[in-house]
């Protein structure tokens, strides 16, 4: 009998719960949204500069969009003729990356980029994962990663490029890496390592800097030293910007895809 009443009791337990549950509500899961959106420029069309210190380590993979560019109060810029979007054809990590098309056609749609500002850290390591899906030839000036420095409100400067060029011997694209003030290109020693077409790769720049020589400059690609620049003046500047994505002044075919994941900025060891 006790046996009999036991059983009782758990058949009334079970179909109280089974009562309560059948009327608890449905759970509903909301779309997930920023929790901040991008910077709006003022009404005479000036985006105000981010004054503080680019807090490192910072990384972001585009899974969210754009929004970790945005908490870091970064932004991304296009002219006329230019896109940029967060794009799943192709993605080094997760299912998303940034895509940046340009046409060098005409003189408007010649970049397309995100930018991360403010006082720059001391000696840091700033890199992206690249995918470029097709070969391109007759390149004037096509810059993936850029460094420029000086005063929000005026004239800023270039310090440092990383750009694309072809190789004399082959026609297969490779990185180098230029200063500025006085022009200071830093190229590959032969044979050169060249960019793969139709599979990621990691760029890599460190930036040590001083407005006194004992800065360093360092390029790497998938973790080879493509070219390396120490004991100069690498910036004289208390405030910068560092800018990723596509710019070039003249392409043939003139239109560009690169498509851009895995962003981070690390502090050198």
């Amino acid at each position: 009998m006790a046996i009999a009443n036991s059983l009782g009791g758990i058949s009334r337990v079970l179909l109280l719960a089974g009562l309560a549950a059948a009327c608890q509500p449905d759970l509903v899961v909301g779309v997930w949204s920023c929790p901040v959106g991008p910077r709006e420029p003022d009404d005479a069309g000036v985006l105000e500069s981010f004054m503080g210190p680019v807090q490192t380590p910072w990384s972001t993979n585009f899974e969210h969009g754009l929004c970790d560019l945005y908490v870091a109060l970064g932004y991304c810029y296009v002219p006329e003729d230019a896109a940029y979007e967060v794009d799943t054809t192709f993605a080094h990590s997760g299912q998303k990356s940034l895509a940046f098309t340009l046409d060098t056609t005409s003189d408007a749609g010649r970049q397309a980029r995100c930018v991360r500002e403010g006082v720059l850290p001391d000696d840091a390591y700033y890199g992206a994962w690249y995918y470029f899906p097709e070969q391109r030839s007759e390149i004037d000036n096509w810059n993936i990663l850029h460094f420029q420095g000086g005063e929000p409100g005026s004239q800023l400067h270039n310090l440092w490029d990383v750009t694309v060029e072809p190789d004399d011997a082959s026609g297969k694209l490779k990185l180098y890496m230029r200063g500025y003030g006085p022009l200071r290109p830093f190229h590959q020693a032969d044979p050169p390592t060249t960019i793969p077409i139709g599979s990621w790769f990691h760029i890599e720049f460190r930036f040590k800097r001083a407005a006194d020589a004992t800065g360093r400059v360092t390029l790497y690609q998938d973790g080879k030293v493509l070219a390396d620049a120490k004991d100069i003046v690498t910036d004289d500047s208390s405030w910068g910007q560092w800018y990723f994505g596509n710019l070039a002044n003249s392409l043939t075919p003139a239109e560009s895809t690169l498509y851009v994941d895995d962003i981070s900025i690390r502090p050198a060891p």
